[in-house]
């Protein structure tokens, strides 16, 4: 049988224009576009798909890397040379046209799908304000995916492609043994982990149970008393798949109360943030005020890391960022303007090393914007008028 990831690899102009893609993307990491360009002008990637399409492709393994989390927890990341890890992001580009690997349940990492079309979808429950929420997700669930059980569940037509199933054998089971799951940071492990609920997907969907995922995120609604049962049934399943519920991540919010999903909360028909997403920035930005204390300028140290996650400003269009995913859903300023008043606060102590009122005599608002501030509040209300707004309120403040 023909492999469809051969057939989109060796389209007229496909690796070009990757590479290209990745260069307006990664525009800050000129680096590794540099070793993107070197690769495709040497003829690796032609010659790495000669060897895919035979079975005889040799791929570096990955690098690791511990990244930190929340509440102080490690995350281990995986990272492939650059030649491998452009080849990567090829097959997952190939794969992205077959839509139906994916189910409609779940929102995670495809074209055209996220948060907005995720909310959008719950917004269509009927009686959503009247049920209790089962919210949970999978314990270390990148990294507890066992390679043996997620080759066997290749779904069609990729369990066909034997270049495909070569590959991901080939990444996902050397060294043997080693407790690496699908690999979290490389390019296919989001694809992966798509995958490897499809099962929990089905089953509620059969059942017609209303319930949404975003990767390991899972949201399920029905009648109170049910809850008990369907937080089973989850457990099972998951356990049928060797994983976890992560029992420090499981609510249950009584029928009418608010829930939180996705960095937002739901309550009364209208969304807002959640409190574990305030609880994070104030985590970030106190973090970086004390941090920045040794700097030059340590306030403006602190102002170019944030408007980098808030903003996007000096990243690569790729990365998250507050603008992107919470400005377009929110309903109003209020969390953002109190957000706003402890980011001055933190900038302040970062200058001074006080927490005092004349501080606000030592840094002024205007000297706040000199350095590039751009108040949330501001931001969330250009975003509302209008993207052209948005963005020449973020190029004249950041010059982003």
């Amino acid at each position: 049988m023909s492999s469809p990831t051969v057939a989109a690899l060796r389209q007229p102009g496909f690796w070009p224009d990757l590479v290209e893609r990745y260069a307006i993307r990664l525009a800050a990491r000129p680096q590794k576009v540099r070793a993107y360009r070197d690769a495709l002008e040497r003829g690796a990637l032609e010659a790495a798909t000669d060897d895919y399409e035979s079975l005889r492709l040799e791929m570096a393994r990955p690098s690791s890397r511990l990244i930190n989390r929340s509440g102080g927890r490690k995350k281990t990341v995986y990272l492939f040379p650059p030649r491998e890890d452009l080849f990567l992001k090829g097959i997952n580009r190939a794969l992205q046209p077959f839509a139906e690997l994916h189910s409609p349940l779940c929102h995670s990492f495809q074209p055209g799908r996220g948060v907005r079309t995720a909310y959008a979808a719950l917004r269509q429950i009927p009686d959503l304000g009247r049920l209790s929420c089962l919210h949970v997700d999978v314990r270390d669930y990148f990294a507890s995916i066992p390679p043996e059980r997620m080759l066997a569940g290749v779904p069609h037509p990729l369990a066909d492609d034997q270049p495909f199933v070569s590959l991901l054998h080939g990444i996902l089971c050397d060294p043997p043994g080693e407790r690496r799951g699908v690999l979290a940071g490389s390019p296919l492990a989001p694809l992966l982990s798509n995958l490897y609920l499809r099962p929990l997907d089905d089953a509620f969907q059969a059942a017609g149970t209303p319930y949404l995922r975003y990767a390991d995120d899972l949201i399920v609604f029905g009648d109170q008393t049910a809850m008990p049962a369907l937080q089973a049934e989850i457990t099972r399943r998951l356990g049928d798949l060797a994983l976890e519920l992560n029992p420090r991540k499981t609510r249950v919010s009584p029928p009418g109360g608010g829930w939180e999903f996705l960095g937002l909360r739901y309550e009364k028909g209208s969304l807002d943030l959640s409190s574990t997403t305030v609880a994070k920035m104030h985590h970030r930005v106190r973090r970086l005020a004390r941090r920045a204390r040794e700097r030059e300028d340590p306030a403006r140290y602190v102002v170019r890391r944030l408007n980098r996650k808030l903003y996007g400003a000096g990243g690569d269009a790729s990365d998250f960022t507050w603008a992107t995913w919470f400005f377009p859903l929110i309903g109003s300023d209020a969390t953002l303007r109190r957000l706003d008043g402890v980011i001055q606060e933190q900038l302040r102590f970062a200058a001074t090393g006080r927490h005092e009122r004349r501080n606000r005599g030592a840094l002024p608002y205007a000297g706040l914007v000199e350095r590039g501030y751009l108040p949330l509040a501001s931001a969330f209300r250009a975003f509302r008028r209008g993207p052209g707004e948005y963005e020449a309120l973020v190029e004249r403040r950041l010059g982003a």
